[in-house]
């Protein structure tokens, strides 16, 4: 997992909140991996861990070339409906695509 997205994510926490939302990470990593990034850059926000990559696959977050997960992101309504989803290895830094579909979600709703 890339810690700079990670910690970018953590500092616009409140903005993603503001809208309604929740925010977690998912790894690939063992759950010890992800207890001690979650410690080692005070994130708030849960890691979840995707050892077997079922949720990777169940979301089409695969990398192409190598058996791990690409960096990106999906929007889930909740009714459980997919209302975004992009591989985007630096999505931190593109919250604002992110914060303009959720703002749409709260508005339609």
């Amino acid at each position: 997992m890339c810690q700079t997205q990670l910690g970018k994510l953590q500092k616009r926490l409140k903005e993603v909140e503001a809208t309604g939302a929740a925010a977690f990470a998912v790894s690939i990593d063992r759950p010890e991996a992800a207890r001690k990034l979650r410690q080692n850059f005070n994130l708030t926000f849960p890691i979840l861990s995707d050892s077997k990559m079922e949720v990777t696959r169940a979301y089409q977050m695969k990398g192409e070339r190598m058996e791990m997960s690409d960096m990106g992101y999906v929007i889930i309504d909740r009714q459980g409906i997919i209302r975004g989803r992009r591989i985007d290895r630096s999505f931190a830094d593109n919250l604002k695509n992110v914060l303009d579909i959720l703002g749409q979600l709260r508005t339609a709703s």
